[in-house]
């Protein structure tokens, strides 16, 4: 199913009674009859919702802390494909706060990095990062943000009033200037490569940007990004291309570039094979990607990572997943690829046996350890819903 499809579905739905009121904007937070919302606004953890954390990250001026907005995104981006609008508040009002917290780079106090016209943030984790502004920890979310941006114009929302057509019109001015401007002129100066900070020398740091620019370039009424935006995606597919290596009908890929000629990426030394986890990522993209009719991607990509998924990941009898697409195991993050809720789950929308797995997989501890019950909750209600193939 296309993302054309996705969406006139989802409009179904909405007709249908599954939805709450497409102007969500004026309705409480907490008004959803949704099970699945409710997990996000009444269940607790540590005495505060998950809306509860995710509303101080987005307030926090902490780039670091945006990362993990990815996953609020992720579900509610799914939850709109299933149809239910009753979501769409959360997405104004947390990417309001990331806007209203962010600051002139010049500005921003103990900053290390730049310090140029451009509005953004620092991380303020204590790692080598601190007090540096870094591209991955703004792309982690901005992909599902910019997604959010399109659902938004694709569902007719941004026409429902001229304050949401503002709101709309104002947010990707945003995007347009401190996210896609910003590190374009910074790769073109620092790195005298005009795409570098886009493609990085990683699988899943180049997909975030790689659906930024798939989002914004079909957004955007400015020709020059747009052009940009095209050879960012195009560069991408190459790379990605490349790494996909077919093993009994199943894509196994490293995370490192295997071949960077013609592209603006960096190379590595030393090939690392691609753990599951950060896999999502990729994953995600070239679902996002295949639906948003990019021809690059296929069923058959879809087959081929839906067999890895199944065939090469899964330990039935264990039920669980290994660490890297290879099927080995990885000392330095063991477990995690028992984190699959991002981008693998969405496979269960193609792919039946995939989605009998997560069925399977969604009964055990692993869905609360790693911290995906929301994506994984929301990702499987949308694959009952559209019925894709």
């Amino acid at each position: 199913m296309n993302y054309k499809e996705v969406l006139t579905t989802s409009v179904i739905f909405l007709l249908l009674g599954f939805s709450s009121d497409i102007n969500a904007q004026n309705k409480s937070i907490n008004g959803s009859s949704s099970s699945i919302v409710k997990l996000y606004t009444d269940k607790k953890k540590n005495n505060k919702t998950s809306w509860e954390i995710a509303n101080q990250r987005s307030k926090s001026g902490d780039a670091y802390q945006f990362m993990a907005l990815r996953r609020d995104f992720g579900f509610i981006n799914e939850m709109l494909y299933s149809g239910d609008h009753s979501v769409i508040e959360f997405g104004l009002s947390l990417i309001n706060n990331l806007m209203e917290s962010s600051e002139q780079s010049s500005s921003i106090k103990n900053n290390k990095t730049f310090r140029d016209k451009y509005k953004g943030w620092v991380t303020l984790y204590n790692n080598s990062e601190r007090y540096k502004e870094v591209p991955l920890y703004e792309s982690y979310s901005f992909f599902y943000i910019a997604q959010f941006l399109n659902i938004l114009k694709d569902i007719g929302w941004v026409d429902e009033s001229n304050s949401n057509a503002e709101w709309w019109d104002s947010t990707l001015g945003f995007i347009e200037e401190n996210i896609w401007n910003k590190w374009l002129e910074r790769s073109k100066s620092l790195k005298n490569k005009d795409y570098w900070y886009f493609l990085r020398q990683r699988t899943h740091m180049g997909s975030h940007w790689a659906g930024i620019a798939m989002y914004l370039g079909a957004m955007t009424k400015k020709e020059e990004i747009k052009a940009q935006t095209k050879e960012v995606q195009r560069q991408y597919d190459l790379l990605l291309k490349r790494n996909l290596k077919i093993v009994n009908n199943a894509y196994v890929w490293n995370a490192t570039y295997d071949n960077i000629k013609g592209t603006d990426a960096s190379g590595t030394n030393k090939q690392i094979i691609q753990d599951v986890s950060h896999g999502n990522h990729v994953v995600a993209y070239i679902l996002s990607a295949y639906e948003f009719g990019n021809p690059n991607w296929t069923k058959e990509d879809i087959k081929k990572l839906s067999n890895t998924f199944k065939n090469i990941t899964y330990d039935k009898r264990a039920n669980k997943f290994s660490d890297n697409v290879d099927g080995a195991s990885d000392g330095r993050r063991p477990g995690w690829g028992n984190f699959v809720a991002d981008g693998w789950a969405k496979l269960a929308s193609y792919d039946n046996e995939v989605k009998e797995i997560l069925v399977k997989f969604g009964k055990t501890e692993m869905i609360g350890k790693y911290y995906q019950n929301l994506q994984y909750e929301s990702t499987m209600f949308k694959s009952n819903s559209l019925k894709n193939k």
